[in-house]
């Protein structure tokens, strides 16, 4: 679920359910969450399991060098 800016807050995205989610919160799938974490000023939610399944997966590659093409 993604909660939006408000009053200067960043936007957060959150797992279904969550607690700390506002009314204003609406759903999204999964490519629809990383693609909105990818952007500057969004978070993850540390109180659900957003962040903690979410981030991985946004992290996963960048450490690697790509190949050099011939």
């Amino acid at each position: 679920m993604l909660d939006g800016r408000v009053h200067g807050q960043p936007a957060t995205v959150h797992a279904e359910g969550c607690r700390n989610a506002t009314d204003r919160a609406h759903p999204l799938g999964t490519m629809e969450a990383l693609d909105a974490l990818a952007r500057p000023g969004t978070t993850a939610c540390t109180a659900c399991d957003a962040a903690e399944a979410l981030l991985p997966i946004l992290a996963h590659g960048q450490d690697e060098v790509p190949a050099p093409l011939d």
